[in-house]
């Protein structure tokens, strides 16, 4: 992590008129000054797998910058503290960022995993600053997800296998991984079903015929159950959010049972606008 005290004044004022239109969360940070949640901050995105993170000379304005690799897209998270009575006011926003110096392009399923990732932040950082006052929130971390747990439940149908890996992660809701669960699991008791089926051969006379056509049934249903079960194999090493939020040494219920009214925090959520 590269720690840079910069005022770049023209440049937060750039950001800040191209954010004012999204959303916007606020966290009151108790019994803990601003030096100290500075040194939080920093903490946090280095535990939580940011690259850099650049701060003003005042300590009241950090962007804390993470690229996604392989990707060329780079994540960025807006922060801002301001003194309100004894707490310190933690203001925070999110943004998608496509390199070199594109403005946000945001689309729906952006702005939802902007708000995400977001959250998953702020969450941390009510964390550290537990453990930084010695009563961490948490005795425990997200579970492991090992390789040897996940292909035995693979093998034995991919469904339980996408239980196996979706149950816990904070991001994918329960009734999501319920449902994608559900769905995988009878695909292939219908693949079973099919290889099961009594059949013949397919006769194709033509010569032209390929040899995926010639199989019969049993073989056809035989080939889609290991397909089900290829793909939820590759699926488990590409997918790396569970393991990063895993190595970060914090826990993370799923988003949408975030409690950020702790000892030392308290979550303001953004009133919502009057309608005209």
């Amino acid at each position: 992590m590269v720690s840079l005290a910069l005022t770049a004044s023209a440049q937060n004022n750039d950001l800040m008129n191209k954010l004012a239109n999204q959303a916007v969360e606020q966290i009151l940070v108790f019994e803990v000054g601003r030096q100290n949640l500075t040194k939080i901050i920093e903490t946090t995105a280095w535990k939580m797998n940011y690259d850099s993170v650049i701060i003003n000379l005042t300590h009241d304005k950090f962007l804390i910058n993470r690229a996604f690799s392989p990707s060329t897209l780079q994540y960025r998270i807006l922060l801002s503290m301001a003194q309100a009575d004894s707490a310190v006011r933690l203001a925070a926003q999110g943004f998608w960022f496509l390199p070199p110096d594109s403005i946000p392009r945001y689309s729906r399923a952006m702005k939802a995993a902007d708000r995400d990732l977001l959250k998953l932040f702020l969450y941390a950082v009510t964390q550290e600053i537990a453990v930084s006052k010695g009563a961490p929130l948490y005795d425990h971390v997200l579970p492991d997800k090992t390789f040897s747990k996940f292909m035995a439940w693979n093998l034995l149908n991919p469904g339980l296998a996408s239980w196996y890996i979706m149950k816990d992660n904070p991001r994918t809701g329960r009734k999501s991984a319920i449902a994608w669960s559900v769905g995988f699991g009878l695909l292939d008791l219908g693949y079973i079903a099919f290889a099961l089926a009594a059949g013949s051969e397919i006769d194709h006379q033509k010569e032209t015929a390929t040899p995926l056509m010639n199989l019969s049934a049993p073989q056809l249903g035989l080939y889609g159950a290991l397909a089900s079960r290829l793909a939820m194999t590759v699926g488990y090493f590409v997918d790396n959010d569970y393991r990063e939020l895993k190595k970060s040494g914090y826990y993370f219920p799923k988003i949408e049972r975030f409690d950020f009214d702790t000892k030392y925090t308290k979550y303001i959520p953004r009133p919502d606008k009057k309608k005209k």
